[in-house]
């Protein structure tokens, strides 16, 4: 058996979304829950997690047995960060969120202008703003340090300059969970989906690399940073120590994504589960799924980007630190920040 384990994995709960965005490929897939046997298999397969990130292609809350998801994880141990659009976390839900000891909580956002969030997402930023305002004030009647509550920020070429306003939307609400920087997927298995509109959001590579520096340069950015709660989300855990100079991924060392299907592939990004999967909750024995993921991250270490992980950025960042072409700017920020979090939810945000 290898002697790696799948410590830290991402579970899909739902492709359903109550949110029309046009950068989700959850709209192209069938509409449907994770079963609950099959979530069962999952945890009897996966003895050594220490973290579970309750995210997919849909609004993670929509699943009817959310509440049950999360009570399962807790009783044994596992800390539950998830992914959500923040609509649907009413006072019912936020009383269980609270009573379970929920890690972290990320909301997904573009901008915070209500007029060009509703154009992107399809809903009302007022009606997010209300939920996360009584969230805040309801951790804080009762004295608790989590969950956390950080913003999910995919960047596209219309809100490339929103920053400020999202920064300034994360004060307001006393927020305390970071926020994380991503720009629009690239990967095949997303990018299928956009429609001419949606394709004209990319931004090129060196701008990319741009909008990291500035990122990480923003005085107030770094505030935040310094002023995060001492929780850890599922993606600080996931990453922590990890850097391009590493010719690594963190998802092929411990993670593993278990579709709402019950197919298994390296991270959340990789949905193509004939070409690429891993195998199956229930008919893949794990030391199989752990072999082929090990395969995989030999293929990066040797400085092949793995055919699952073609237009991944940490993948290419681990290929270029190899091949000694990461620019020395993007480089500087990766020693003093350490990881920029880049979220895998970010082509799909909830």
């Amino acid at each position: 058996m290898p002697e790696a384990l799948a410590t830290h994995v991402q579970i899909e709960p739902t492709t359903r979304c109550n949110f029309t965005c046009g950068f989700c490929c959850g709209r192209h897939m069938p509409q449907e829950d994770l079963a609950w046997e099959t979530f069962e298999a999952a945890l009897a397969a996966l003895p050594d997690l220490a973290h579970v990130e309750l995210q997919g292609e849909g609004e993670s809350l929509l699943h009817p047995r959310f509440a049950d998801m999360v009570d399962a994880l807790r009783s044994r141990g596992v800390a539950v960060s998830f992914i959500t659009n923040g609509s649907l976390l009413k006072p019912r839900v936020v009383e269980h969120l609270l009573d379970a000891g929920v890690h972290k909580i990320s909301v997904s956002i573009e901008s915070a202008d209500p007029t060009t969030f509703r154009d992107i997402r399809g809903g009302k930023l007022e009606k997010v703003e209300a939920n996360l305002e009584a969230l805040m004030a309801e951790r804080a009647r009762r004295g608790l340090e989590r969950p956390v509550v950080g913003l999910s920020v995919t960047v596209l070429a219309r809100t490339r300059d929103a920053l400020g306003d999202i920064l300034a939307f994360y004060r307001r609400l006393g927020l305390d969970g970071g926020v994380t920087l991503q720009p629009l997927q690239q990967m095949s298995s997303y990018a299928q989906h956009y429609d001419p509109q949606m394709q004209a959001q990319h931004l090129a590579p060196d701008e990319v690399e741009r909008i990291w520096l500035a990122f990480f340069a923003h005085p107030e950015v770094r505030a935040i940073q310094a002023g995060r709660a001492p929780v850890d989300g599922f993606y600080e855990d996931l990453m922590a120590g990890w850097r391009p100079a590493l010719r690594t991924c963190p998802y092929l060392e411990r993670g593993l994504y278990v579709h709402r299907t019950g197919d298994v592939t390296p991270c959340c990004m990789v949905k193509d589960t004939a070409a690429h999967g891993l195998g199956r909750l229930g008919e893949t024995p794990m030391d199989e799924i752990l072999t082929r993921r090990a395969a995989l991250a030999a293929t990066l270490a040797g400085g092949q980007v793995p055919a699952p992980c073609e237009g991944c950025e940490l993948a290419r960042f681990a290929v270029m630190s190899q091949l000694g072409l990461l620019r020395f700017g993007l480089k500087g920020a990766w020693q003093r920040w350490g990881t920029p979090r880049l979220r895998a939810d970010g082509a799909r945000s909830a």
